[in-house]
Parts: structure tokens; sequence; C-alpha cells
């Protein structure tokens, strides 16, 4: 055996004084290496594994871990996962008619609409609240089941996707590539995106990102009037529109001009920013907002919303300042969440304690009413104090389904129809006016779905869509408007080049009731109609 060439004996090119046949010290450093250079391979390979399937949230890994300790479970899913207790009721609903719309296929085309916006509110600031988020999915449901049990929806069903971008809204690349990909989905395509709860630039960066992917976004609340992108739709009217509803009642209603003061939020955020500037372009010069040195009555503060840097909702300068002047009518431009403790900052200051036969009037913008501020103990307040809350809003439930006003002709049906779905939640879920809008703007999609697959040229995309959600009329009885729960109205015709609108995208005679708080409003202001004039009328909302 001797000539084997395994035989170390017999390796002429190996040292002499190696020659020999039991492991030497080279053998055993060469195994020792290639032994751990298993073992390390392996215990990496494995704890990579292990950190890579941590991170995931689900099992079909739609949902990524992001974020320190828990972190926030990002991504787009159909599946009901976890994301919040309170919220598996109307998760759990709205998969299992994503499980019927998936099996009505091939009878029905099945087409994706995503839900982009927060799926939880543990961080102070976060963009939505944990109600808001469960009313504005509750709506969601609504409209998509309104969609695929309806008569004149039948040749389609519509599957709503949870596109989570965070509780600040800045994990918006992911979802938009996601949702980017999922377009040429064979089963059940995305064609549009619903949702973006705030005037953010994060939001106006996820609208950018799908506008390269030619997947529309209808935005269910936002209102800043830069927020404009050719595939970006607004259900809520603008803040200068919401202002010039407001102008119209201060016109109506004598409100002091000599007396006025503006209380605005500093922050770097396009809403307020953007409602700062429309306030004072609006009021300013007949209402005397001015920063002049001598004759100051503008006042600031930092809201809540966003991350925390410094003491928040602090209103003790701001209130001082106010009453100290004798206000009797203010400007507000914050966002709701600010108004409990801006109201509650009053009543602390001993300087606004003092009576008026005029009103301390707090003017506002808003989606809808605030229920923690039109509460018992803020009631209280504001009555105490001689203070009325007068807000131009998108949804006024609270008066709609006492059917006072001109209450738009299908808030009844949505009403029955969410208190058929949510029996434990009371009509008080609709004050907020999330389950409204997010019901409108899913409403607007499924309009436009129904219009493009009414064509009979083939299967519904996400151009279809886009091309419908641009095309519309109010005239001839509003026969082709978006049929919505705050009153039927449609975006404005591109085609139509209407210069009142550009290419903003913001709705055509929606309404913008006035809502005053603690008596309810009982003003003859006529209802503001967004974008009417004495030469182009609004039908019935």
């Amino acid at each position: 055996m001797r000539g084997r060439w395994t035989d170390r004996r017999n390796w002429p090119w190996l040292p002499r004084r190696l020659r020999f046949r039991v492991f030497g010290l080279i053998d055993v450093i060469a195994l020792w290496v290639v032994l751990g250079a298993l073992v390390g391979g392996g215990a990496w390979w494995g704890v990579d594994t292990y950190l890579d399937q941590r991170n995931y949230c689900s099992a079909d890994h739609d949902l990524r871990r992001v974020g320190a300790g828990d972190g926030e479970c990002i991504g787009v899913t159909a599946r009901p996962y976890g994301f919040d207790p309170e919220l598996k009721g109307v998760l759990d609903s709205i998969a299992r008619e994503n499980g019927r719309a998936r099996a009505s296929a091939p009878q029905k085309q099945v087409v994706s609409v995503a839900v982009v916006m927060p799926y939880t509110a543990k961080a102070p600031g976060a963009a939505m609240s944990k109600e808001l988020i469960l009313h504005a999915l509750q709506g969601a449901y609504v409209a998509q089941y309104e969609h695929n049990h309806g008569s004149t929806t039948k040749n389609s069903a519509v599957q709503l996707l949870f596109a989570n971008v965070g509780e600040y809204l800045n994990h918006w690349s992911g979802v938009t590539k996601e949702l980017s990909a999922r377009r040429n989905d064979e089963d059940a395509p995305v064609v549009a995106a619903i949702g973006f709860p705030n005037s953010d630039t994060q939001t106006l960066k996820s609208v950018q990102s799908l506008e390269k992917s030619r997947i529309p976004a209808v935005s269910a609340a936002l209102s800043a009037t830069d927020m404009e992108n050719p595939y970006l739709f607004k259900v809520s009217p603008s803040n200068a529109q919401l202002v010039d509803a407001l102008k119209e009642y201060a016109k109506r209603n004598d409100v002091n001009r000599g007396k006025t003061f503006m209380i605005a939020d500093d922050r770097d955020d396009k809403y307020v920013s953007d409602l700062r500037e429309v306030l004072r372009k609006k009021f300013g010069a007949d209402y005397g907002i001015t920063d002049d040195p001598v004759r100051r009555t503008v006042e600031m503060y930092q809201g809540r919303k966003g991350p925390a840097r410094g003491d928040t909702q602090d209103f003790k300068k701001s209130v001082e300042a106010m009453c100290g002047a004798g206000a009797r009518t203010v400007f507000l431009a914050g966002r709701d969440a600010d108004l409990q403790p801006f109201v509650e900052a009053i009543d602390e200051t001993g300087s606004c304690r003092y009576r008026s036969d005029d009103p301390l009037r707090i003017l506002r913008v808003s989606t809808a009413r605030d229920p923690d501020t039109e509460s018992a103990t803020i009631g209280e307040v504001t009555r105490r104090l001689h203070i009325r809350i007068v807000t131009a809003a998108a949804v006024d439930a609270p008066r709609w389904e006492r059917g006072e006003g001109e209450t738009p002709r299908h808030f009844g049906r949505f009403a029955s129809a969410y208190e058929r779905s949510f029996t434990g939640e009371g009509r008080r879920a609709l004050d907020d006016g999330y389950a409204v809008m997010y019901h409108d703007a899913l409403a607007a999609v499924s309009n436009a779905v129904k219009q493009a697959g009414s064509s009979g040229d083939g299967a519904v995309t996400n151009d279809d869509v886009q091309d419908q959600l641009r095309k519309g009329s109010p005239q001839d009885d509003c026969a082709q408007c978006v049929q919505a729960a705050s009153g039927d109205f449609t975006f404005v015709d591109a085609d139509e080049n209407d210069a009142r609108a550009g290419a903003g995208q913001w709705p055509v005679c929606k309404p913008v009731p006035i809502v005053t708080f603690p008596e309810q409003n009982r003003s003859a202001t006529p209802l503001y109609r967004t974008y009417e004039s004495a030469s182009s009328k609004c039908p019935a909302p």
C-alpha cells in the first residue's frame, strides 16, 4: 500500500521531516480551519436567517418590523393582521369581504384598492388616533360592501389592502414600491389607493412615488391647498374653501371685526402653515390680523402632531395675550387635537373671565366635529365663559342624522349601513367624520371602476380609474357624480380646463356646513358649496 498517492510518505514535494503517516501539526491546523469555517458559516447563516425571520411580522412576509423595540409592522397585506386588538372586528370584516371578492372571479373582475394610513397609534403625536383609525376602516368597509353587493357594480369586486405607512407616515417608500409591484397582479391588480390622512410632506412624497406607476390616490381628509399632484384627488374641501365658508358666516352673523386675534401652530407642517396663510389672506386686512410690534394680534404655540420637540400645546402665553387684548373673535390655526387644551387654557386664565354680551367666537376649520371638545365638561366651560366654537367642516353627522339643514341625500343610507355593520359603535362614532370621509374616498374609486367597466373595453386598470376620476360634471342633476355620504360631488374635468380648480383635483359642489358649539347653528347662512357661483349652481347635495 506504500505506493498509493494517499500515503504521504511517498509525497516527494512534502519536506522530508513531514513525511510520516499520522496527523501532524499542519493537518491539525488545516482540519480546524475547515471545521471552523463550516461551523462559523453555519452559525452566521442560522443567526442571519433567524434575525431576518424575526423581523417579519407575518408568516407570508407581507409585513416587516421596522424601528426600535417592538417597532411597527410596515407593509401591505390583504389579511387581518393584529395591528391593534381594537381593530380586530373591522379587519376581520374586511378580510371576509376580500375573500368573497376573490371567490367571485372569474365572473367578476377583482381589483385591489389600498388603504394607505397608519394602523397603530402608540407614539405621542401620531398622525391618527386609535378612534380615527377604527372609524376610517369602518367607513371603507361600508363602501367596499356597497360596491361588491351593488346592482350597478355587479361586474367588478373590490379587495381592500391594508397599507401601513407608520404612525408618523414616514415608512411610505417600501409601501409604495409594493403597491407599484402589485399593479400588474393577475388576480387582483392595484388600481388605486385611498387614505392619506394628513397634509404632510411624507404624504406628498408617497403620492409622487405612486404617480411614477400611474396609481391614483384619493385622500379622505387632507386639505392644505398646496397638496397638489395630477394623481392626487381630495374628498375634503381645501383650506381655502373651508375658510371661504367661515367668511360667509362671519359676514352674515355680525362677527366682531374690531377685537380680533389669531392663535397659530408654529410647526413647519404643511397643514398648519397653509391654514395660517389662508386665514391671514382672507381675514387679515378686514379683521386686523397683524404682526405689528405695537398692535400685535398674532401669537404662536407648538402643536402636538409629529415627533415631540419641547413643550407642546402650551397656550399660556398666547391666551394671556389674547385675553389681555380683549379679543372677541379668535382664529385658531391648528389641528383638532389642539382645540380642547386651548379651551381649557382659556378657562384657567384669569384675564379671560370677564363677561360680555358679545360671545368669544373661536373660528376654525376641521374635517368634522371634535368629540373630545364637544364633551359635557367643555360644554360647561364654553357656556360659562360665553364661548362659541364655529367650525367650517366637511361633515356634520349629528345635524344630518336629525334631518336638519340640507342633509346630503345619501347620508341616511350610509348611516343605516354603518349601524347594521357595527352595531356596538353607536351613532356618535360618526361625529369625527372619518367613517364618512373614508367611505366617500372609496366611493369615488368605486364610481370610477363602475364607469370604466361600463365601457366594455376589457379589464379595468389603474389608468382607467385615473381617467374616470378626472372626468365628471355636476350638471344634469349630478348623474355621474360620486354618491357620497357627505354630499354628492365630482372632481373637476381636466379636459374642461376649469381655471377655478386648476390641477388641484379638489371636489366640485362639495357641501361645507358650519358647525357651532355649544349651541347648534341657527344662522341663516346659505350652505356653502365648493366652486359654486351665481352662474354655476350646484344640484342638491
